[in-house]
């Protein structure tokens, strides 16, 4: 893995349009396996909130955020996030020079979307043993924080390559 970086950060100094390209595509496709992986476990949770032997939803004391504070907040800047990467890529395939100022755009927002994330995880009063629903709820967060830990350092690896010269 580390012989990979290297070789990696070595080719992003060369300036091979191909390789942003690659890595673009792999942004997408580790987008897409991040949707399949949440639609698994939604529908897990789903399923067990129709079980009867489970209880009722949400359990007594659960705090449940008000959707329209930070929750969100959060959903318009993951959005945001993903317009303005979006409108890198086009900057890049068409030779325009603000892919820059997307790319940077897009960095900032998911960077202000992870750390409103922990905000909100932190306000939660919820204990991985509660419930089914706790735990596919702790499963779910730390499975979204993990990719987008993956997905800002990809992110921040195409911003480095695509600004800093060799």
């Amino acid at each position: 893995l580390h012989f990979w970086f290297r070789d990696l950060l070595r080719e992003l100094n060369k300036k091979y349009e191909i390789l942003l390209m690659v890595l673009f595509l792999v942004f997408f496709l580790f987008l897409a396996s991040e949707g399949l992986l949440f639609v698994s476990f939604f529908w897990a949770s789903l399923h067990s909130l129709s079980s009867p032997s489970l209880g009722v939803w949400p359990a007594e004391g659960f705090y449940v955020p008000d959707p329209c504070e930070l929750t969100f907040a959060n959903t318009l800047l993951l959005s945001n996030a993903a317009v303005s990467l979006g409108g890198a890529f086009v900057s890049l395939e068409i030779s325009s020079s603000f892919w820059v100022l997307f790319s940077l755009f897009s960095f900032i927002l998911a960077w202000t979307f992870m750390s409103l994330q922990i905000k909100e995880f932190r306000i939660m009063g919820l204990s991985i043993n509660d419930s089914v629903y706790s735990s596919v709820f702790f499963f779910l967060t730390g499975l979204h924080f993990f990719h987008l830990v993956v997905g800002l350092f990809l992110l921040s690896l195409f911003f480095w390559g695509c600004c800093f010269p060799t």
